[in-house]
């Protein structure tokens, strides 16, 4: 799975779910991901203005819209705006 199309899922379920409040643990149970690739997803959509941390260091919806590109081109998986450290998805 791309990160983009884990971010797309994550973003559907913050979006389908108003109200949901996860901490850093419970979210990576949730997605079934490991800490740091749930960190990674989750400071991309903190870093984007759809997510923020409160301040229990659980993770919110801000109420602002999100819009991930479509997939990238299999030959460069990680294109756009919001740097997750070694690698960007596309996000606008």
């Amino acid at each position: 799975m791309t990160v983009t199309t884990l971010i797309n899922r994550i973003r559907a379920e913050f979006v389908e779910m108003p109200g949901l409040e996860l901490t850093l643990p419970q979210a990576a149970r949730l997605w079934n991901l490991g800490v740091d690739d749930c960190r990674t997803v989750i400071d991309v959509l903190t870093s984007a203005g759809f997510l923020r941390w409160t301040a229990v260091r659980t993770v919110v919806r801000t109420g602002r819209d999100l819009v991930v590109a479509p997939e990238a081109e299999p030959r460069d998986p990680f294109v756009g705006t919001a740097n997750t450290g070694d690698r960007s998805v596309a996000v606008h």
